[in-house]
């Protein structure tokens, strides 16, 4: 039988993720599930493993509910006080968090600096002096960028290897249900693209095909030089082997402001005035 969640008062969230795990946060997990069963807590509180939560560097992690408190760097010893805190005394530890509701600002001892995207000027071997950016290749960043361009704009180009080209003039649709594979269908296209994760340990248990069709590398490139198309997006695998490749012309501005602002997470009215 299930946990009555009708009766549970307060809901932990573990973090089991890889960074979580690395950082020994199954210690801190067993020892509070052992302290709510002893103290006769289980059936007034939930418990739940999840996956990453995004906060690797203060690993290992947990969620507290109600009141969206965050703990951070957390032990066995400091799982049990978190637990009575929170069960016992209906307090949060303060000491030990990263962020609750009402807070500015977080309190990490292991913050990252985030380095935005920018452009370098480089000579490509295929589109000669232009502007590259190293762009996210996860499928967090390809599976909305893919859905958002080929469902809702038209009037771009694909090219695949062997110099196969296609303009896209009607909208197509994407779906990402496959454990790795992302589609592409329609009347003047249909294709896939390996997206979704492929850690270490699942390596030798994907098929080859899957692999070399996995995207590994995704590059932006900005040509303000050429007159017919103002930018491209270069797919390859994680071997360097080229995939893929989306031209976006300079009439289509909907589309290239598209990858600025939302793929590349930059603000358009800055990178546009920018000299490189």
């Amino acid at each position: 039988m299930g946990k009555n969640v009708a009766k549970a008062k307060t809901t932990f969230l573990f973090c089991d993720g890889g960074s979580c795990k690395k950082a020994n946060g199954e210690m801190a997990v067993r020892e509070a599930r052992a302290h709510l069963r002893n103290e006769e807590l289980w059936d007034d509180t939930h418990t739940i493993r999840t996956r990453c939560n995004g906060r690797c560097e203060d690993a290992p992690t947990w969620i507290v509910e109600p009141g969206n408190f965050w703990y951070k760097n957390l032990t066995p010893e400091k799982a049990i006080e978190i637990v009575d805190g929170h069960t016992k005394n209906n307090q949060s530890i303060p000491e030990y968090l990263l962020f609750q509701d009402g807070w500015k600002n977080m309190v990490s001892d292991n913050e990252r600096s985030l380095k935005p995207v920018v452009f370098n000027r480089k000579t490509d071997s295929e589109y000669g002096n232009v502007l590259v950016s190293r762009s996210s290749a996860s499928d967090q960043y390809l599976y909305p960028l893919f859905k958002k361009l080929f469902e809702h704009f038209t009037g771009f180009r694909i090219t695949f290897p062997n110099n196969v080209e296609i303009m896209i003039s009607k909208k197509h649709q994407v779906e990402y249900t496959d454990v790795f594979d992302m589609i592409v269908s329609g009347e003047e296209t249909n294709f896939k693209l390996a997206i979704g994760p492929i850690t270490k340990v699942m390596e030798k248990d994907v098929a080859q095909e899957i692999k070399d069709r996995k995207v590994g590398v995704a590059e932006v490139i900005w040509d303000r030089e050429n007159s017919e198309y103002i930018g491209y997006l270069r797919l390859k695998n994680r071997k360097g082997k080229f995939l893929m490749t989306i031209s976006i012309p300079k009439s289509n501005n909907d589309a290239w402001n598209y990858f600025l602002s939302i793929y590349l997470n930059m603000d358009i009215n800055k990178v546009m005035n920018l000299e490189f």
